[in-house]
């Protein structure tokens, strides 16, 4: 049985599992995140090896995912926020891997290029202080996947490699991994 059906089994009869039992990354880290387009560049140095904020945010609808892992202090809620970014300082940023599907989020295999509102869909942007309310670079990945390994009520681990398509004019990736307590937004 692939861990993807025995996620599924396990949680439509309410068991929850150790992170360990399904292959959950130990830690969080961003292995890769590189873009050419300029608002990144402009935003460097942005230093991926100290995470200090990790969390997700799902949807009250339980719809969407966002996981965001950052390397300032900053609240679950103020991170996955698209309006008002929480970023003070230059070098700070807010990686964002976005899920979505329309059935509800569960375990699986997300792809960037099955396009927005679709099933199974990822995207990633990172956010970073630029200009005076800050700014979300939008990466454009079309290639890749992002896998929820497993979830709960109040916690979602997985991995990530998208990156934007061969040819694309402003090259993009971000890969990593994610072990990260999860909470409903109320909206």
């Amino acid at each position: 049985m692939t861990r993807f059906f025995l996620s599924l089994l396990i949680a439509g009869m309410g068991i929850s599992l150790s992170a360990a039992a399904v292959d959950c990354p130990k830690a969080n880290v961003i292995t890769k995140m590189v873009s050419a387009m300029q608002a990144f560049r402009d935003a460097q140095p942005l230093d991926r090896t100290r995470l200090k904020a990790c969390g997700a945010q799902l949807s009250k609808d339980g719809k969407e995912l966002r996981v965001c892992l950052a390397n300032g202090d900053f609240a679950v809620a103020d991170m996955a926020n698209s309006f008002v970014l929480p970023l003070e300082q230059k070098g700070q940023f807010i990686l964002q891997v976005n899920f979505s599907n329309g059935a509800g989020i569960v375990p699986g295999k997300y792809d960037p290029a099955a396009g927005y509102g679709k099933p199974f869909w990822a995207s990633a942007e990172i956010k970073v202080p630029l200009g005076k309310q800050g700014t979300i670079v939008m990466l454009g990945v079309g290639e890749g996947t992002a896998e929820i390994v497993a979830m709960s009520g109040s916690m979602v681990c997985g991995r990530f490699r998208l990156k934007t398509p061969a040819g694309h004019p402003q090259p993009s990736e971000v890969a990593g991994e994610f072990n990260v307590p999860m909470e409903r937004s109320r909206w």
